[in-house]
């Protein structure tokens, strides 16, 4: 499961267990969190069922296939 930052559960003790709710926490801060390989392939591979800004999006995707450059 992915981590959420305490920094960004201002309103949660513990992020809840749904996967799209950490994902959106993270999107909604990327890419000042989530930029790590693991982070950003969720991201990538749920970009359709998150809420992102055009420029988030497009983040994501250089991200993405910045880290596939590497692998």
């Amino acid at each position: 499961m992915i981590t959420v930052p305490r920094e960004i559960l201002w309103d949660y003790r513990e992020a809840p267990d749904d996967l799209l709710w950490r994902l959106q926490r993270i999107a909604d801060f990327f890419p000042r969190y989530g930029r790590d390989r693991e982070t950003v392939a969720l991201l990538f591979e749920n970009r359709h069922r998150l809420r992102l800004e055009p420029a988030t999006r497009a983040l994501i995707e250089e991200y993405h296939r910045a880290h596939a450059a590497r692998a």
